[in-house]
């Protein structure tokens, strides 16, 4: 059953190309869905595009938490309600509830931060304050949220032990309105660069997929610390944070590369996953060894 209070913000289906090797909806396309969801929920509480347009309101994004709880596969119908739960001064958080339309069966949440250059309009502030819901247990942190990353530069990624999984050159088809790189393809190139870490940690990606295995990842929280543009060069940079029997916490780093200056962050839970029977998989004694010697020390 859906939070009450919540608003439809955003309707779609699952296409082919946004699955991945595991045959489900990737990563990213989750947070594509939360950013648009954020426009019309926006829209909804008085401040569309045209409206802060018009105000001279520049409004970015800080940090999205992402639950991922079921998979989406292709032609599965994609349902968005959303409502404001926090509000600030020139910030606000917003609750995205991501469901199955067929079933209207829970799939994700997300919590976003916004961030106004400038105090609220007056008007947006008491709609908002009318319009908020309460968070559901389920889309609380679970796993992330417990490591201080730090603000770390280019030069020094590597000395913590952090790898290069992803260089790139930002391009006009990836940015919004502002130029600037959308949220979903910082996600992407996290999702691009899984398979480089895994092998790292000693886990052939190839050998895995022989067998039916692949991995997935269940939780994330990303901190937007500086916009990307076109034209921009970047780099990440990622590594092994903490991990159990069942599951690896990995840290992402993104970088401007021209300057060394980071310009996001993100802690990301995965397991392995078993695609035959759609369950999650064990890490063996001799895997979990071998973790502990790949673990990060990370200072804040």
């Amino acid at each position: 059953m859906s939070t009450p209070g919540l608003i439809p913000t955003f309707t779609t289906a699952v296409n082919t190309w946004q699955c991945d090797e595991n045959d489900h909806l990737n990563v990213q396309f989750y947070t594509e869905f939360g950013h648009e969801a954020s426009a019309h929920l926006m829209a909804g509480l008085g401040l569309g595009p045209r409206a802060r347009r018009a105000a001279g309101l520049e409004l970015t994004v800080a940090s999205d938490h992402i639950r991922y709880l079921r998979e989406f596969r292709v032609v599965d119908t994609v349902a968005v309600r959303s409502g404001p739960i926090e509000i600030g001064e020139s910030d606000l958080l917003v609750y995205h509830e991501v469901r199955n339309g067929s079933d209207d069966s829970l799939a994700a949440t997300i919590r976003r931060r916004l961030v106004a250059a400038q105090p609220w309009p007056q008007d947006f502030r008491r709609r908002s304050e009318q319009a908020l819901v309460t968070l559901p247990a389920q889309a609380a942190p679970r796993s992330v949220g417990k490591i201080a990353l730090p603000d770390l530069t280019l030069g020094d990624a590597a000395r913590c032990g952090l790898i290069e999984v992803g260089r790139a050159v930002v391009v006009p088809a990836e940015c919004d309105e502002q130029g600037e790189l959308l949220p979903h393809h910082q996600f992407g190139r996290y999702s691009d660069g899984a398979p480089l870490l895994w092998n790292h940690l000693g886990f052939d990606r190839a050998a895995m997929q022989e067998r039916q295995e692949g991995s997935v990842v269940v939780e994330m929280l990303n901190h937007y610390r500086r916009p990307l543009r076109a034209g921009d060069l970047l780099v990440v940079m990622s590594g092994l944070a903490a991990y159990s029997d069942k599951t690896l916490t990995f840290t992402h780093f993104l970088f401007e590369a021209e300057t060394g200056t980071l310009a996001a962050c993100a802690e990301a839970v995965g397991m392995k996953f078993d695609q035959k029977v759609r369950k999650i998989m064990t890490f063996s004694d001799d895997d979990q060894a071998r973790l502990d010697q790949r673990k990060l020390r990370l200072a804040a």
